[in-house]
């Protein structure tokens, strides 16, 4: 059976788990969302109209959330209240999609996703490979970043960000890792033999879990072959290779990530220790 009509079966089957996306920046979405799109029968949903606000000269601490009646979406966004968030349900509903974003943690939205009897798909990634590839995102796809772009050379502008931004999206996103809510996927699987650190056939572990969170059987031949046909094939796909940050860093990098997320990096398991 052609791929595409076994799929289109599966899509207008009986599909009893409902699900979200909720990812954070440069962590293989571009991957997922195709295989998920394929895998269901359900459209990606940006809710591009309830997003558009950017906060204002406004920053928050992480830890805010865990009392937050609101609901945030974005690091960098205004948050939604509960009639917003029930309206973007609602159209979501509607449009038969699933909804991703790039929701921080928060103990409101968990129970949220409880209440609705969702659950979520996360994928871990090493921060400073995650940190570089925010660097090369705005280098390549978004340049509309002035006080980035503005600095004269790659390694001023990996250090900005380090500093700036890299202790407060760790500790936005990683409630999502402890979460019983989440399927929780391992980037640097996932890449595969493409990331230079793992195989395909720990690639093809991490589909399998995609596929028993949705109650689906499939075997590893449709899996594989659903997987090679989207690898590498999003609109801001860069390298994916595991590691990247070791052709990138200098010792100051080092020191400055040391002092940021060097407890963090040991926490989530990336370090034994601070001797790297």
């Amino acid at each position: 059976m052609n791929l595409i009509v076994f799929f289109l079966c599966l899509s207008f089957s009986v599909f009893a788990v409902d699900f979200t996306l909720f990812t954070e920046p440069k962590t293989g979405t571009h991957l997922l969302i195709p295989i998920l799109e394929e895998l269901t029968g359900k459209k990606v949903y940006w809710a591009p109209e309830f997003s558009n606000t950017p906060y204002k000269e406004c920053a928050y601490s992480p830890m805010d959330l865990e009392s937050s009646d609101s609901f945030l979406f974005s690091t960098d966004h205004v948050p939604w209240d509960r009639l917003t968030m029930e309206r973007v349900w609602n159209e979501t509903k509607r449009k038969r999609a699933f909804l991703h974003l790039h929701a921080p943690y928060s103990l409101t939205m968990e129970n949220y996703l409880t209440e609705k009897k969702y659950i979520n798909f996360f994928v871990k990634r090493d921060p400073r490979d995650q940190v570089v590839s925010l660097m090369n995102h705005y280098k390549y796809v978004d340049k509309n970043n002035k006080s980035l772009n503005d600095l004269p050379s790659d390694e001023e502008k990996l250090l900005f960000l380090i500093q700036t931004r890299l202790k407060n999206t760790v500790l936005s996103f990683k409630g999502w890792m402890q979460s019983p809510l989440c399927c929780v996927l391992d980037f640097h699987k996932l890449m595969g033999s493409h990331g230079g650190d793992a195989t395909d056939r720990e690639a093809l572990e991490e589909l399998k879990k995609i596929a028993k969170a949705l109650s689906i059987q499939l075997t590893d031949v449709h899996l594989l072959i659903l997987y090679k046909k989207h690898f590498g094939k999003g609109w801001n796909f860069f390298r994916g290779k595991v590691g990247a940050w070791r052709d990138y860093f200098n010792e100051e990098h080092k020191t400055a990530t040391k002092k940021e997320i060097g407890h963090l990096l040991i926490e989530l398991g990336y370090e034994a220790d601070d001797q790297w």
